[in-house]
């Protein structure tokens, strides 16, 4: 059957325009019930054109109502009939209809300008189908229609209804065209409660809480509209989000007593309002005068307490919650993971246990407690559950677990997750977070080479960084030491306008410090709005390493004149500048502070102060220090090792050295060298042979230059040439300068002239214009008595030239 044909027709008897093209049309209508062609949507629109051709609505309708498939040309024409027959009330009928729907957009062509102009006038125009028609247009994101509706209220002049006014911004709000709605907003000549609290809950929902406030003070301003509780809510979230504590209570007070006090969706937003603003006494006292609590208000004290790390407070309200649900379990066991509290993932097995499935909340919070704690097993426990509840392709889920392997140090499971995640059609935001895991993991294992390749990989898929992004690329140019790359990554940081950002701020200022940069890192420092301890930190110990002490001192006299807590790594690196001052005096003040603020158990303090007292020759002091330690690791032991071999202690340097090793910690190479030192100086030959045999053999320990470089000096004091020869000839390394001055010196003392002259040899080979190769010859040939070879000597130390004599601090009466 040609379709085509029969539409053909049917268009021909609706031009006709007469009583018998009516007739032939009706005729039609009846052979195509009885051949059953009626599904065919384009016969059917060209069928209710017929009728509409006619003026028969009522028959057009009947059709429409009786399609099963609809598309734009059927409800255009349907609405270009009603309103072209000066029919709004059904026009707008079947417009919102079609939008509820939602199958159709409105285009162009579906004559909605029409459709208001042919309608009567406003007075008795439906004013609430309107209504619905721009509110419509928002909830299916029709912007151009939505336009359009504006443009026909405009010229027919009906924006001074504030009812329709309000629609319209509240459709101009769904849009996210704040703009729009503000100028609506300002054109409006009659405004009632309605309106102000559309544009203030507007502000607050979108992140804008400042102009909510604004617009919450322009309301109180002009005295006409009196606040209701959903204009409150508004105004609490908005203090909520900027922290305004004081605005908050003000707003508090004018809802105390009376009916709002029963509003329980209000009384909740105030409770919260309190809890982000860290205000737990008003928010517990909210919380007791809330008549009919529901499940919001529990779980939103739970999460305030939480979040200031009152978990006992928080378990205890936790248990005393008449009806627990999902939200109530999840906020108790992010609190805990939030925490640093292993009970996370026991609070996930009881909830477990009461038959409640875990969702997409409750995963990354027990991943995040599994991977603070270690807990590999758990978390692959939970690994399974993941993927037996369907979350195995969550993008937030999918970041836990990457954080989970990664921290417990299993980086190819991590990899493997990242992988099978990041082929999921995520959101960027989502895509993100999970980049942001791997790159976290890649710099938490070492893997530095692959963080800088994931980081490009982000850059180029024109992704923009976030926070944690740029906070894990900076943490790679730290550790590779490349400020080429700081810089690129820096500038990336000011373009994408996280410059006064105080995490990014504090780790850039650590960067530059770091690579010895402390004009740039003073710099930053002083442009950073808030400074946090990192920051303090990070500055000082850049000033420490790099022998600013003066500055290192002014900085800690600053930090404890403002009033800002002074940490342990904040107090060490004033400790090591009252080493490297060797000034005890100073030590002693700041040792002081630290018994004050409670760090004088803390093994990075007690090994700055044990370090600060051997350097400057309270070794006692030190050692009694050592002793109160309640435990001690390797980094301690070491210290005191050193500071016995520096302070003469040789004895109690290998004592030491031996209680540690059956203790079972394992000694690195600066605890050897220590022990050699002390070994060297003191003389102690076959100890300190036997020390070093087993670095290798019972330690694991590969004996470094300047290990072979104590041997080698304590066999030629000791007169031991011959062993000192041997040393060096099975030496992995090439006998530098100072291996070759020791054992010079020794020659000289023992009078082996036959060594000397070959060293001596050697030595102007290799370091032809070293003068201080010439200055420990001529010593050697002044002691031998040897006068030629020293004016010889010395005519070459002219030619080469001095260097500058060195200086050194000595603090007297300290």
């Amino acid at each position: 059957m040609d379709l085509n044909r029969i539409a053909l027709a049917l268009r021909h008897c609706g031009e006709c325009n007469s009583v018998q093209a009516l007739y032939h049309g009706k005729t039609l209508h009846s052979i195509l019930i009885k051949l059953g062609v009626l599904s065919n949507l384009f016969l059917l629109n060209n069928l209710i054109s017929v009728y509409v051709d006619f003026s028969r609505l009522k028959d057009a309708h009947s059709v429409f109502d009786e399609m099963l498939e609809r598309n734009v040309v059927t409800w255009t024409t349907m609405v270009s009939a009603y309103a072209n027959s000066r029919g709004p009330h059904e026009a707008l009928r079947i417009y919102t209809q079609m939008l509820e729907f939602g199958s159709q957009k409105p285009n162009g062509g579906s004559r909605t300008l029409q459709l208001i102009k042919s309608s009567p006038p406003w007075g008795i125009m439906d004013l609430n189908r309107i209504a619905l028609a721009l509110r419509h247009c928002g909830r299916v994101q029709a912007l151009n229609h939505g336009i359009t509706l504006h443009s026909s209220l405009i010229k027919l002049g009906v924006l001074s209804n504030v009812f329709l006014t309000n629609n319209l911004i509240a459709m101009y709000v769904d849009f996210s065209h704040l703009k729009d709605a503000h100028s609506v907003f300002d054109e409006m000549l009659e405004r009632n409660v309605v309106t102000w609290t559309t544009m203030v809950s507007a502000y607050t929902n979108s992140g804008r809480p400042h102009e909510a406030l604004n617009i919450y003070s322009q309301m109180l301003g002009f005295g006409s509209q009196k606040p209701n509780g959903f204009m409150y809510s508004a105004a609490l979230k908005a203090c909520s989000l900027i922290g305004d504590l004081d605005l908050g209570k003000l707003i508090h007070k004018r809802i105390s007593g009376g009916a709002f006090q029963f509003d329980i969706v209000l009384m909740n937003v105030l409770l919260d309002m309190y809890v982000n603003c860290g205000n737990l006494s008003d928010a517990r006292n909210v919380f007791d005068k809330i008549y009919c609590k529901n499940a919001t208000t529990w779980n939103t004290m739970i999460s305030g307490y939480c979040k200031e790390g009152l978990m006992q407070e928080a378990v205890d309200l936790f248990h005393q919650m008449p009806e627990l649900n999902v939200v109530s379990w999840n906020s108790i066991i992010s609190g805990f993971a939030d925490n640093g509290s292993p009970h996370a993932v026991h609070f996930v097995h009881l909830m477990h246990r009461e038959g409640l499935k875990l969702d997409e909340f409750t995963f990354p919070s027990a991943l995040k407690s599994c991977s603070s704690h270690g807990f590999l097993a758990t978390g692959k426990e939970i690994h399974c559950y993941v993927i037996k509840y369907g979350y195995e392709y969550n993008c937030f889920t999918g970041s836990a677990l990457v954080d989970m392997y990664a921290n417990c140090n299993v980086l190819n499971e991590a990899i493997k997750v990242f992988d099978l995640y990041s082929r999921c059609n995520a959101s960027v935001l989502d895509s993100l977070a999970l980049w942001n895991s791997m790159l976290s993991g890649y710099v938490v294992n070492n893997h530095y080479g692959e963080a800088l390749n994931l980081v490009s990989k982000i850059h180029w898929s024109a992704v923009y960084f976030d926070s944690y992004t740029f906070s894990s690329a900076l943490k790679v140019c730290i550790h590779l030491l490349n400020l080429r790359l700081g810089h690129q990554v820096h500038g990336l940081v000011v373009t994408s306008g996280y410059g006064l950002n105080n995490v990014i701020g504090s780790i850039l200022i650590d960067m530059y410090a770091k690579q010895g940069n402390i004009k740039d890192s003073l710099g930053l420092f002083q442009r950073l709005q808030r400074k946090d301890s990192v920051a303090w930190s990070g500055l000082i110990t850049g000033c420490a390493r790099m022998g600013f002490n003066s500055l290192v001192f002014s900085l800690f006299q600053d930090m404890f004149n403002i009033g800002l807590e002074v940490d342990q790594f904040v107090l060490s690196n004033v400790l090591k500048v009252c080493s490297s001052l060797a000034s005890i005096r100073t030590g002693k003040q700041a040792h002081a502070f630290v018994v004050k603020s409670g760090y004088d158990t803390e093994e990075v303090t007690v090994t700055a102060l044990i370090d600060m007292y051997s350097k400057c020759g309270a070794i006692e002091d030190g050692l009694n220090l050592f002793h109160c330690m309640p435990e001690k690791d390797a980094v301690c032991w070491t210290g005191m090792i050193v500071g016995c071999g520096h302070n003469g202690r040789a004895m109690k340097a290998i004592k030491l050295f031996h209680e540690m090793v059956e203790l079972g910690l394992k000694p690195n190479e600066i605890t050897f060298t220590g022990v050699l030192s002390a070994c060297r100086h003191a003389g102690l030959i076959e100890e300190a042979w036997a020390i070093f045999k087993s670095m290798k053999t019972e330690h694991g320990v590969e004996p470094q230059l300047e290990h072979y470089y104590c041997m080698v000096d304590l066999f030629g004091q000791a007169g031991c040439f011959k062993e000192a020869e041997r040393l060096i000839a099975i030496m992995p390394f090439e006998p530098n300068k100072t291996i070759w001055c020791s054992l010079l010196s020794a020659c000289g003392t023992h009078k082996n002239m036959e060594l000397l002259n070959i060293i001596a040899e050697r030595l102007l080979l290799s370091s032809p214009e070293d003068p201080s190769v010439y200055v420990t010859l001529a010593n050697v040939y002044a002691t031998l008595g040897m006068w030629d070879s020293l004016s010889k000597v010395r005519e070459a130390v002219k030619e080469v030239g001095m260097k500058e004599a060195g200086k050194s601090w000595i603090e007297f009466s300290g």
